[in-house]
Parts: C-alpha cells; sequence; structure tokens
C-alpha cells in the first residue's frame, strides 16, 4: 500500500486517498468502483511510488471500467501535447472562449506606441482582453512575476495605440506563482491556470462545456494530431463536426479510425 508519493517537482508527501477519490467523484463514478479502484492501490502499489506511476495506474484500471472516463482522467496530461510550438494551445484557449460567449481571433499582429506585436490571441466581451498563452510541456513549470512583467510591459505598449478599452489576459495550461498572482491582482490582470481562479479554472472551464482537446486520446500520433490542428481541428467537437471524407485527406487515418474515434467522442460529450 502507498505511504509516499514522490510529485514531479521531486517533493515527497504521504499519500492521501482522498485527492484519488475527489478526482473520481467528479468523473461521476459511483462509489463502488471508487472503492474497487483504492483497494487495487492499496494491493498493488509499493509503499513509495510517483505520481506518473499512480497516474498510469489508475488510467489503466479507469479504461477497463469505462474508457469515455479514463480520456477525462488525462486532460492535465493532454494539455500537454497542445505543442510542441504551443501555437495548438492557443487554437485550443480561442476555441475554449467562444464557447463562453467571447468574441475572439488568435495569432494577431498589433502596433504598440514603439513596436509591433504578434498576440496569441484577442478575446472580446464587454471589453477586448489581450490574451498571452503560457504554454508548457512540463507540468512542473510554473509562471512567475518575471513572466507576468514582460507581458504586461508589451500590454502597456500597446494599449497606448488601441482605440478600445483593453485588459491583459494571461493562460497557461500550468500554474502562476504567488508572487505573479499577487502583483497580477494589484493591476488588474485577468489570469487563468490549471487550478485558478478557484471557481473558474481552466479545468473548470474545459469539463463544465466538455470541451475537451483531441489530445486526451493518448491513441492519437503527433503527426496526426498536427495535420489536425494545421486545419483548426483542436476540439473534439471540431472533429465530429467533420466530413469522414475530409477527415481521411487531411489527417492520415482510416475511415474505420475515424469512425470509431467519432463514437468515442459521442460517449464522452
Amino acid at each position: 500500500m502507498p505511504k509516499y508519493v514522490i510529485k514531479r517537482n521531486k517533493k515527497k508527501e504521504k499519500f492521501d486517498p482522498q485527492k484519488i477519490i475527489k478526482t473520481l467523484e467528479n468523473l461521476k463514478l459511483n462509489q463502488e468502483k471508487i472503492a474497487h479502484i483504492l483497494r487495487e492501490i492499496e494491493k498493488s502499489l509499493p509503499e513509495v511510488v510517483t505520481t506518473k506511476e499512480l497516474f498510469k495506474f489508475v488510467y489503466d484500471l479507469l479504461k477497463k471500467e469505462k474508457e469515455s472516463l479514463a480520456y477525462k482522467f488525462n486532460l492535465k496530461q493532454a494539455l500537454t501535447r497542445l505543442g510542441p510550438s504551443g501555437y495548438p494551445f492557443e487554437k485550443f484557449i480561442s476555441h475554449l472562449l467562444r464557447l463562453y460567449g467571447y468574441n475572439t481571433k488568435h495569432n494577431v499582429f498589433l502596433e504598440g506606441k514603439c513596436l509591433t506585436y504578434e498576440i496569441d490571441f484577442l478575446a472580446e466581451k464587454d471589453v477586448v482582453y489581450l490574451g498571452e498563452c503560457k504554454y508548457h510541456f512540463s507540468l512542473n513549470k510554473k509562471n512567475d512575476i518575471k513572466t507576468i512583467l514582460y507581458s504586461y510591459a508589451r500590454f502597456l505598449d500597446i494599449r497606448e495605440n488601441f482605440k478600445k478599452e483593453i485588459k491583459l489576459w494571461l493562460v497557461t495550461n500550468t500554474r502562476f506563482t504567488f508572487e505573479g498572482i499577487k502583483f497580477a491582482s494589484c493591476y488588474d490582470i485577468k489570469l487563468l491556470s490549471w487550478d485558478y481562479p478557484k471557481d473558474e479554472s481552466l479545468k473548470f472551464l474545459i469539463e463544465n462545456k466538455k470541451v475537451y482537446p483531441l489530445t486526451i486520446f493518448d491513441f492519437l500520433s503527433n503527426k496526426t494530431l498536427q495535420n489536425l490542428f494545421q486545419y483548426d481541428i483542436v476540439l473534439l467537437s471540431d472533429f465530429l463536426e467533420k466530413d469522414e471524407n475530409y477527415l481521411k485527406k487531411i489527417s492520415g487515418l482510416k475511415e474505420e479510425d475515424i469512425i470509431s474515434l467519432k463514437n468515442k467522442i459521442r460517449d464522452i460529450i
């Protein structure tokens, strides 16, 4: 039975089964199946386990119980596959915000008072948000005050030359440091990370509207994903809406694989 967990940052902490229970409850798994997974963890895993090993073990058990739940469980890791350049993550955020009523554009060039800048996205609802995406492949990477100050300097230059009210919005697939959050709060900078703000986090926004990226499917190759991203197909719903022949042409997938994938998507959304 696990007693300690080695986190991604190499820190060691006591194993807390309540974290597993809460995650599985969020997936709407019933109490009987949750209890079964906990028994399997206690029976099969050693006293010291890494978060990666623990995740893989639970993921494999969920796949046996209900495949669609396993893919939802894979969400945090799925966001790290929206790379390697970061552009797919920017597209994903743009698509996500549209479903929350924002009028969005991604990869926009704007003139500041001094320089011209490439901006990850613009999102307009009441006011215009100048959006900067901070994508990281490693979940250990936090966005510190230097990251926020750099984006804020660009924002100030653009604001001097912008005709509408504009605010800065920083989005990441990982986390912000405490110092970064404090500075953002002082200067009215909107932040969005995996678990911040508490009631409107990235995790919440995705799960609330089931806006899952295609990367939750771990069997899709990076080449297939990049082919789809190139044609602005990032969400499960983007894939579901497209014609099979079109998807076959651009993705390199076989027709039977496309039909199977669409069925999996319907199970999830």
